[in-house]
């Protein structure tokens, strides 16, 4: 158990700092390439941010276990709306100009995966709608307003040096939350927790550390563009790429378990009112002159949330 928590802290540092250089060096090449740091949080930090997932998913096929690559998704999408969302509502003192483009495949992708969960199947037909969520997101991101044609001046030795900080930042987030995940799995196995909760919560979390640290280090850079737009990406490629993994690799049924559908569908109807709620607060804030204090009300509110579910799951609650 010492060794588990030691390694579990160590991978959290790692974590933190390769975050902090993953950040900073994104909105360099951002500023460089005349691309808007909405787009960078959109694609690049997003992806980056949700390998840890995608990994995960990798494994749960690999080891027969898609409950747990489907469950860390769920509670991942959790994690980054009312944990990391609500904390970063606390420092936003002004607009954000998301463009609502974006918002469409982040919809699509919720929906789709209702639809998905249905029966417990992840069909090769709805694994390849969450393909076509992908593209549609990428056409977005091709077709919107928020990229800057006019590009500053490059020096090439200077890009090379900050794309190989990049790199190094987030090769840090990758190993980082691996151990962070592999060694929290254990402590949880230690402690006797079914492997779905396991997925939903410390595996959910786990994998969210990059999106946390991420947004925590833009946040004291005052980047809250992309702290929104590594949400919004992150939570789209968390779906698109994961549940289709799960789809094509593997033909078991989520709902073999009758524990497995009552928690699926409790989680799936949490994160589908959260998304609902995450897209009206955007909206809000997109507003020229919306009331600064209601920024902290709906973090509260985020943030409580995410508690009360982890007390409901954890049996603490209800």
């Amino acid at each position: 158990m010492v060794i588990s928590i030691s390694a579990l802290i160590f991978g959290i540092i790692i974590l933190v700092w390769g975050a902090d250089r993953f950040i900073e060096n994104s909105s360099i090449v951002a500023k460089k390439l005349g691309i808007s740091e909405l787009i960078i949080g959109l694609t690049l930090v997003a992806f980056g941010t949700s390998a840890p997932e995608i990994f995960v998913g990798i494994s749960g096929i690999f080891y027969d276990n898609p409950e747990i690559a489907t469950g860390t998704v769920i509670g991942s999408n959790i994690s980054n709306i009312a944990l990391i969302f609500g904390i970063a509502c606390f420092s936003f003192i002004s607009r954000t100009n998301v463009s609502l483009v974006s918002l469409a495949p982040f919809l699509l992708s919720v929906i789709l995966l209702g639809i998905t969960l249905q029966d417990g199947l992840i069909s090769h037909l709805e694994s390849g709608l969450f393909i076509l969520v992908l593209l549609i997101f990428l056409m977005t991101l091709m077709k919107s307003n928020d990229v800057n044609t006019n590009q500053t001046s490059v020096d090439s030795s200077s890009l090379t040096k900050t794309i190989v900080m990049l790199l190094v930042g987030l090769t840090a987030l990758i190993i980082g939350s691996n151990l962070a995940v592999t060694y929290g799995v254990a402590i949880a196995e230690i402690l006797q927790v079914p492997e779905i909760i396991i997925g939903l919560t410390v595996l959910a979390l786990g994998t969210s550390l990059p999106e946390l640290a991420a947004s925590i280090s833009a946040l004291f850079k005052k980047k809250n563009q992309m702290i929104i737009g590594n949400i919004i990406g992150s939570n789209i490629m968390n779906l698109v790429f994961v549940i289709p993994i799960v789809g094509f690799f593997s033909n078991i049924n989520l709902f073999e378990d009758d524990l497995n559908h009552t928690i699926i569908n409790r989680d799936y109807l949490f994160v589908a009112v959260l998304s609902l709620v995450f897209m009206i607060v955007i909206l809000i804030f997109r507003m020229p002159n919306f009331y600064k204090p209601l920024a902290k009300i709906f973090g509260l509110f985020f943030v409580l949330s995410y508690f009360i579910y982890i007390g409901v799951i954890s049996g603490l609650l209800f």
